[in-house]
């Protein structure tokens, strides 16, 4: 889940080449519809959307029964004093900082 059409689809892409199958979403309210069909077991979600935080997000996608299962990785570029807790507190899994080594995008699978 990213705003960036281009980067969404490159690491779905790069999901897809490790054996895992993956959607794209350029929104939140995108990303709401294509999870709840498709159901991941991952999410990479971006922090800054067009319509909401990716903290908004998770926070919305944590109250679906059916993705109680799922993990949220956060990528971006935000860093800076208080947002790891911020992070922490919107319910991501892991948090992974842009741009991000292709080792640490794999090893999230």
């Amino acid at each position: 889940m990213d705003d960036d059409r281009d980067v969404a689809e490159a690491l779905a892409a790069l999901v897809e080449f490790e054996g895992h199958q993956a959607r794209c979403a350029a929104d939140g309210r995108e990303a709401l519809q294509v999870a709840a069909s498709f159901l991941p077991e991952l999410a990479f979600v971006d922090w800054k959307l067009p319509d909401m935080s990716g903290g908004d997000l998770v926070g919305r996608l944590r109250l679906n029964p059916a993705l109680s299962n799922t993990r949220y990785v956060l990528l971006s570029g935000h860093t800076g004093q208080g947002f790891a807790a911020q992070v922490a507190a919107a319910g991501f899994d892991k948090c992974l900082t842009k741009p991000v080594r292709l080792e640490d995008l794999v090893a999230c699978l």
